[in-house]
């Protein structure tokens, strides 16, 4: 991440005032709908001299309102993505019973106005906050000269007319549509984790592979082999992912399993990145090790034709 990212934990005090370009949701995915409102936070901040800014959950709001447990972005992932887009002040808040309560007013009021010194406040079209949720964009609106800000709404409509959500996206990814799903990101769909030793049947086959244990509970994508790009130590590498429960060889519970392209080293204990670019085949069930070696082969042979595509991207 770049040097000038700055962080506050607005429930511990951590107030910070310089006058703020301030974008609101839960931003879950970063997807190309989000990337169009935080250009348009950072086009208004250069324009009148604003901090480009982001107010942020600690947890996504829907896990607490709705039970949703899974998502495509952990909070960590977040920051990383829109800062390299220029979001340069991240500020959290807990999604707390008292916050809960606020009215739109008072959120207004104590979060934006006296926590934030918030100038612009950038939202989609469909935003809403406050008790109940009864706050939007029109009352975000009323309040502007109450509060010194402006509101500058923005639709998630891509170039198509076609309206992207991250609701629809965790789908494609559920489904195994990973080719359209990072097309509505705008980005590849990835996951990270630290790698851990197996039961190193892979070893064995001579297709070694690192098993991930992830870091955050992202949405599970369909099982199967991918063709993949694992990021280690600011390295990347091609790779060969796959996510099942090796039916080969019995009942097992679900892994993640990376055979990482003309690579050795050892990486235990390493923090990885998977990110995935096309879905391949189902995690079959083949009638012995012998066939599942032959299809190996051929899923690696098919990995590296596509290497130059990915590489130039």
């Amino acid at each position: 991440m770049k040097d000038n990212i700055k962080v506050f934990d607005l429930d511990n005090n951590q107030i910070e005032l310089s006058p703020k370009a301030v974008s609101l949701g839960n931003f879950d995915g970063v997807h190309r709908g989000h990337q169009k409102l935080m250009k348009e936070n950072i086009k208004i901040s250069r324009n009148f001299g604003l901090t480009p800014s982001v107010l942020l959950f600690k947890e996504n709001t829907k896990n607490i309102l709705n039970g949703e447990k899974e998502y495509l972005t952990s909070l960590d992932d977040k920051i990383e993505i829109l800062n390299d887009m220029g979001i340069e002040c991240f500020c959290f808040l807990e999604f707390s019973e008292e916050f809960k309560n606020l009215s739109p007013r008072e959120f207004i009021k104590e979060i934006l106005y006296e926590k934030l010194n918030t100038k612009y406040v950038i939202v989609g079209d469909n935003y809403r906050f406050g008790k109940m949720a009864k706050g939007d964009i029109n009352t975000l609106k009323s309040y502007e000269e109450d509060f010194g800000y402006k509101t500058k709404v923005v639709d998630f409509e891509l170039d198509n007319g076609r309206i992207i959500n991250s609701t629809d996206i965790r789908k494609m990814v559920k489904d195994g549509e990973i080719k359209k799903a990072n097309f509505d990101l705008g980005h590849p769909f990835k996951i990270k984790g630290k790698v851990v030793k197996g039961a190193q049947r892979g070893r064995l086959l001579n297709f070694p592979t690192a098993n991930l244990m992830l870091n955050f509970n992202y949405i599970k994508a369909k099982s199967g082999v991918y063709f993949t790009r694992v990021r280690i130590d600011k390295e990347s590498y091609f790779a060969l992912t796959d996510i099942g429960t090796n039916p080969t060889f019995g009942p097992n519970d679900i892994k993640i399993e990376t055979y990482i392209l003309d690579f050795s080293k050892d990486i235990y204990g390493k923090n990885m990145t998977v990110e995935f670019l096309e879905y391949f085949r189902p995690d079959y069930k083949f009638k012995n090790a012998e066939e599942l070696i032959e299809q190996m082969k051929k899923d690696k042979t098919r990995g590296y034709n596509l290497i130059d595509k990915y590489r130039k991207e």
